[in-house]
């Protein structure tokens, strides 16, 4: 080829060692299949320099940054001719007027990236993936989004939360496109092949990448003697003036993020999670440094427990005895150490007729959970549930301290 240098080894040299590259020159070369006429300029957000200087390379002009770090590069006269394209749609497995289907989808993204071979095969054999591909207005989107998500899972992890409205507007310039809809469903099942989450828990996924709907709708409830040291030296002890009144307070996820330190002022180091609200109030009433879970825990209530687990504070967790109270166990159990869970407790000490009778449903979808998770930690829990065939309510084990010695209350 002749202007930049887009020939295809230069191209398969340039992917090598930059591989954004790709993605940008796919895009490219798919407008021209198209018959698309190309921009005389194009930009980028998130374009690492490696990246640029390969594109720099290959157009054969110097591009530019703004102060937001956005990257743009003119596309030169003679590269918008159709004919400067041809080794790189032959590269990319393109030709004029048609794009690939979905099948080859998969086989680009194999040869852009060997490494998720395993990775692209198991979407490759998911229905919900197929179908989506079977449209064939999707394959760019999904494309895009894929390793959009490579990025994103090789982030998570360092405290960048971000929401879907912002992804949506950075990697597709529109803050809607992932908010609802079959591409955030697209989105959960590529993040949960890259995690090796299981897909049907969406609040599980998108909390492991660290991405929320809104950081002012996810918080934490919680009634404890604690003093938030933030990262701007600020001291705030009015939680632990709430925890002395017993009243509880709440904090957003944007708030807990400042948090550099948590300062205990209670005497014993421990604190109860608490999976519903009426329980939770009861051991604020009491007294109890509790913290609300309000069912599985979001990322907010998760970043709340580290941040206790960081001051060496352990966790009782108290919630129903059934598969996802023991469920919600594991998750709080996976953000600070937790030495004891009251379900497990009760049903050890419950009465045969003690419970409500599980249904069809709900025994089968313990079965089925237990055969995925063999060795899941409360296991035998759930086991015993399924031995007795029923479920015990949170509740209960407060109020009825004849079925459950000694009570949560108790220890006090």
């Amino acid at each position: 080829m002749t202007s930049g240098g887009m020939g295809k080894k230069q191209i398969a040299a340039a992917v090598e060692r930059a591989p954004a590259v790709a993605g940008i020159l796919r895009k490219t070369a798919g407008k021209v299949a198209r018959g698309v006429a190309l921009p005389a300029s194009v930009s980028f957000p998130d374009l690492d320099y490696a990246a640029q200087r390969e594109l720099e390379g290959i157009f054969g002009v110097q591009g530019h940054r703004n102060a937001s770090g956005r990257f743009s590069i003119a596309i030169p006269e003679p590269l918008r001719e159709s004919s400067a394209w041809r080794e790189a749609l032959d590269y990319f497995g393109l030709s004029h007027g048609a794009e690939e289907d979905g099948e080859d989808t998969f086989s680009r993204l194999k040869l852009l990236e060997p490494g998720l071979a395993d990775v692209l095969d198991g979407l490759a054999a998911n229905d919900e993936t197929v179908r989506f591909l079977a449209k064939r207005e999707n394959r760019r989107d999904w494309r895009e989004l894929f390793r959009a998500a490579i990025r994103r899972s090789c982030e998570a992890g360092h405290g960048d939360i971000t929401t879907l409205s912002q992804l949506g507007s950075d990697w597709f310039g529109d803050s809607k496109k992932l908010r609802t809809g079959p591409l955030k469903r697209q989105l959960v099942l590529i993040l949960a092949a890259l995690s090796g989450q299981d897909a049907s828990d969406e609040r599980a996924v998108l909390d492991n990448a660290q991405i929320i709907d809104n950081p002012y709708t996810s918080a934490v409830t919680f009634s404890a003697p604690v003093r938030l040291r933030l990262k701007d030296g600020a001291l705030f002890d009015y939680p632990n003036a709430y925890f002395a009144r017993r009243m509880a307070v709440q904090l957003p996820l944007e708030t807990i993020m400042a948090i550099q330190e948590i300062e205990w002022a209670g005497v014993r180091r421990e604190v109860t999670t608490s999976e519903n609200a009426a329980p939770f109030a009861t051991l604020v009433a009491a007294g109890v440094p509790a913290v609300y879970t309000a069912g599985y825990p979001v990322l907010a209530v998760k970043a709340f427990l580290r941040a206790l687990a960081s001051a060496g504070i352990i966790c009782v967790h108290a919630g129903d005895a059934d598969l996802d109270g023991f469920r919600i166990a594991d998750e709080v159990a996976r953000c600070i150490p937790v030495p004891r869970v009251v379900a497990s407790d009760a049903l050890k000490c419950a009465k045969p007729a003690c419970g409500i009778p599980l249904t069809e449903e709900q025994s089968t979808r313990a079965r089925a959970f237990l055969e995925k998770h063999p060795d899941f930690r409360h296991a035998s829990d759930i086991r015993r549930i399924l031995a007795r065939g029923r479920w015990i309510e949170q509740e209960t084990f407060v109020s009825n301290d004849a079925m459950f010695i000694p009570s949560i209350l108790q220890r006090i």
